[in-house]
């Protein structure tokens, strides 16, 4: 397997209250200007290669320290057949499996579901459905909207949806129309665009929103739900 290209290895964030190592698979079928992994979308071929022994060989030295193994990105799911075998070996040793996707590939989360492959799923709700386009190639927001239909359907501890929230494309009113999509989700998480380091140079130029004024937007959305729907990350 040569699709590694980024490890984190110890986090204490990326899994729900478990302590993860976090791998970063190098290609994305998308491009959002925004992305602040952009070597993983464009240059992942020429980063270093993590080779998959390396990655077996400290999950095996650390079986009681390490809880979870997260896949992240890029878009792990373009990978899903050099991906398969490696998850299969790391549930086969007991480690809790987490994989963030942007929902491009629904039939592949189905088979992951149905191999009881995955725990915990964390997925992109980027934009409102009609507005796709800004990131994706048109032919990809219906496969987005069965991996939401899908996902909305798992049990409540298993996913969460995240959206980054970024000024070009996101306002108060953009939001309260996303989450009539997520009302039934367990739970919606905001990420704040940070224009350090970005896919489109002119994302860089655009400044984030307050993130006083995004949990503000969130307690109203809440509030018009009735329930505790979309949380802040900071």
């Amino acid at each position: 397997m040569n699709i590694f290209r980024g490890w984190q290895k110890v986090s204490y964030i990326d899994y729900p209250a478990r302590i993860a190592t976090l791998l970063f698979v190098g290609g994305c079928n998308f491009r959002c200007p925004y992305c602040q992994n952009p070597e993983l979308v464009r240059e992942w071929q020429g980063l270093p290669l993590i080779e998959e022994s390396a990655v077996r060989e400290f999950l095996l030295n650390r079986k009681t320290f390490i809880d979870a193994v997260c896949i992240s990105g890029g878009e792990p799911l373009l990978h899903f057949e050099e991906l398969l075998p490696f998850l299969r070996w790391v549930k086969k040793e007991g480690f809790l499996v987490k994989v963030d996707t942007n929902g491009s590939f629904p039939a592949r989360v189905e088979d992951l579901e149905k191999e009881g492959l995955v725990d915990y799923w964390a997925i992109d709700f980027k934009l409102l459905p009609e507005n796709y386009s800004l990131v994706a190639p048109p032919d990809l927001k219906k496969k987005v909207l069965e991996t939401l239909e899908m996902a909305l359907n798992f049990p409540l501890h298993k996913v969460e949806f995240r959206t980054t929230i970024y000024p070009p494309f996101h306002n108060s009113k953009i939001l309260e129309e996303m989450a009539q999509y997520l009302r039934e989700a367990p739970l919606w998480y905001w990420q704040n665009f940070q224009n350090q380091k970005t896919l489109s140079p002119e994302a860089q130029k655009v400044a984030p929103y307050p993130i006083e004024t995004l949990k503000a937007w969130a307690k109203e959305i809440n509030s018009k739900l009735e329930r505790e729907l979309a949380f802040v990350r900071e």
